[in-house]
């Protein structure tokens, strides 16, 4: 299969979800459709509480192999959901690939420990990854404004205009996320929101 014909799928979304059932449901319905025309997909997710989870579960149904990018080490990132850490290792079981995206070059290990800029900034470039690597990107977000970094709204936008970022980071900052997995190969890019409210 080549590059060109295979479609990447990823989400975005919010931790908190009113109705795990009802966006599970849209993910599925919008992925029916979208399999019409996709033939070869792969999804993208990393696996957070939330939609990411539901979005597993959806590719799981949909029979589409998802690949997790972490924005850090296992152990580090399971420490942001201690109650729901052996669901997460449940998901990651049924993954084609799990893999941590490298630590943004002017962190250090420490920045990334605990809360904070340093960690805002690895879960930023996880959202940014997705941005680069999908064809599909499924939202599913409140609408609200963005309430830091790499959150759902800001993936939400960077998603259609990557340029958006540049009033967020450095110039050096910028250069860096503007290549992290960029794919070659020019595509037609959907937006599938979800609706949360």
């Amino acid at each position: 299969m080549s590059p060109e014909s295979l479609a990447i799928w990823a989400i975005t979304g919010h931790r908190q979800i009113p109705s795990r059932t009802a966006l599970l449901d849209a993910m599925l319905r919008h992925g029916e459709i979208l399999l019409r025309t996709h033939k070869h997909v792969r999804g993208l997710t990393p696996l957070a509480e939330g939609a990411d989870r539901i979005f597993a579960e959806a590719l799981s149904r949909l029979a589409i192999p998802y690949q997790v990018p972490l924005p850090l080490s296992q152990a580090n990132y399971a420490k942001d959901f201690p109650a729901s850490v052996d669901e997460f290792h449940r998901y990651l079981a049924k993954a084609e690939r799990v893999f941590t995206l490298p630590r943004c070059p002017w962190l250090t290990e420490e920045d990334v420990i605990d809360q904070g800029n340093g960690r805002n900034m690895q879960y930023l470039s996880a959202g940014v990854y997705l941005v680069n690597q999908c064809d599909v990107l499924f939202s599913a977000w409140d609408g609200r404004p963005p309430r830091g970094l790499g959150g759902t709204a800001q993936i939400t936008a960077l998603f259609q205009d990557f340029t958006s970022l540049k009033t967020r980071v450095t110039a050096e900052q910028y250069h860096y996320f503007l290549r992290l997995g960029q794919r070659d190969t020019a595509r037609d890019r959907t937006l599938i929101s979800l609706d949360m409210v």
